[in-house]
């Protein structure tokens, strides 16, 4: 267990120095593949749990219409008791403040780290797809001022060593 928070820790680390030099997150098919049929953050999320082995090296990317043209990355949730997402934050104050409330309402979720105007990570304890759902939804609601719709789903396959 200590070895996977260690990676996790290390993933964010590069995710983090990697947002401080490179454009917003935009779709690049070079690298991701679409995920047709996934309509809703609930499908996205019950795929990425359900839908096999090869889930559990994949990062998946919701992209959202609205204004905000907004984001979440879902990491693999497959053996995971803490399951973590990270989404676009374009807010200057910390997150643990902009969404005390939110943190208070699902006090199995704290803010793993974040980088100004870029991106937020919150981890959530305990893996139930359906409250998953409710937290990035009321995560991003909260994030962007407007309700969120899944536009398009695509993935990445983690590198291996």
């Amino acid at each position: 267990m200590k070895r996977k928070k260690l990676k996790r820790k290390e993933l964010m680390a590069a995710l983090l120095a990697s947002a401080a030099v490179e454009p917003p997150r935009v779709f690049d098919p070079d690298c991701m593949i679409r995920i047709p049929d996934c309509h809703s953050i609930i499908e996205v999320l019950r795929l990425i749990k359900h839908g096999g082995p090869e889930w559990a090296s994949r990062y998946v990317s919701m992209w959202f219409d609205g204004a905000s043209n907004g984001w979440v990355l879902v990491y693999p949730l497959q053996e995971t008791s803490e399951p973590y997402f990270d989404f676009m934050y374009t807010g200057d104050l910390a997150p643990q403040k902009v969404f005390a409330a939110l943190l208070a309402k699902y006090p199995q979720c704290r803010v793993m780290d974040w980088a100004v105007g870029r991106i937020a990570c919150v981890i959530v304890e305990g893996g139930e797809v359906e409250r998953l759902a409710e937290i990035i939804r009321a995560f991003t609601e909260a994030a962007w001022g407007e309700g969120v719709a899944v536009v398009d789903v695509s993935y990445e396959e983690m590198g291996r060593a």
